[in-house]
């Protein structure tokens, strides 16, 4: 078994706290802004929406339970929620009644666009005093860490996963 001789210089750890103090932030922000009855899963949604609908792509519940990670029913609750909140619509889809399209609503814009502008700044209280170099450098090295982490057969989805701009 590894261990090192100072457990300071373990990298599990620190990625660990750097999550955990990044979420906590960015869950107090959204908060602030929108709301203890936003959770920031919403703000993940909101924005895998927005950007689909930029692209010109329909969006269905089960594009979220696969981009996402959430199972079925797990979706079908937060997707009731937010359309009764009314940040998305479901749509009826031409040719298929079952099939229903979730669409942003012009409220569910918003809050993304003030999720997203929260987003931005704690990125930017994060990265600050980093060169740019030193930012490609950090994302470079968490993307070796992660694919050093990731077994091929898991990794499949990865295109899925939505990390916006």
């Amino acid at each position: 078994m590894f261990l090192p001789d100072d457990p300071s210089q373990s990298v599990g750890p620190h990625i660990k706290h750097l999550n955990h103090a990044f979420s906590r932030k960015f869950s107090e922000t959204v908060r602030n802004l929108e709301g203890d009855d936003f959770p920031v899963v919403y703000g993940h949604i909101l924005g895998y929406l927005f950007f689909q609908k930029a692209s010109g792509k329909a969006v269905y519940q089960r594009d979220i339970e696969g981009v996402f990670h959430i199972t079925r029913s797990s979706v079908t609750g937060v997707v009731k929620l937010m359309e009764k909140k009314g940040y998305i619509t479901r749509q009826s889809v031409a040719g298929d009644a079952r099939l229903k399209e979730l669409v942003l609503t012009e409220q569910g814009t918003e809050a993304f666009l003030r999720t997203r502008q929260a987003m931005d700044q704690l990125e930017a209280q994060a990265t600050r005093g980093l060169s740019p170099q030193e930012k490609a450098q950090f994302l470079s090295l968490c993307q070796r860490i992660e694919a050093n982490l990731s077994d091929k057969k898991e990794c499949i989805h990865a295109k899925a996963h939505f990390i916006p701009d």
